[in-house]
């Protein structure tokens, strides 16, 4: 389950973020960007987030996670268009290449502390 890793990447993160700041914080929501074509489950990286938090700085923030629609433009055409699967055809005019222009984020979006 490689988002248990992504996790604890996101809150190595927001340690460093905290440690810039120079009275004693607490983070309690971290906002991160999540493309459907990044190959992360969001319910994975929540569970994932959810145990890798406990050994950290931040035990008590959660974590809000937005989905970016797959979304692609032919470079034919120049039509954009939302898929769930990124084909080379463009299903508006039958040709291609198409160009995938988002669903591949993967980032930390924000952070909320007191």
């Amino acid at each position: 389950m490689h988002e248990v890793g992504i996790a604890l990447d996101l809150i190595e993160q927001v340690e460093k973020k905290l440690k810039e700041v120079k009275e004693p914080i607490q983070a309690l929501k971290i906002s991160v960007q999540l493309g459907k074509l990044a190959g992360v489950s969001a319910e994975a990286l929540q569970f994932g987030f959810d145990i890798a938090k406990k050994n950290s700085r931040i035990p008590f923030a959660q974590i809000v996670i937005k989905e970016i629609p797959a979304r692609v433009r032919c470079l034919a055409c120049q039509k954009s268009y939302s898929v769930e699967k990124v084909e080379g055809i463009c299903k508006n005019c039958g040709k291609g290449p198409v160009k995938i222009v988002s669903g591949r984020e993967l980032s930390l979006e924000g952070l909320e502390y007191e």
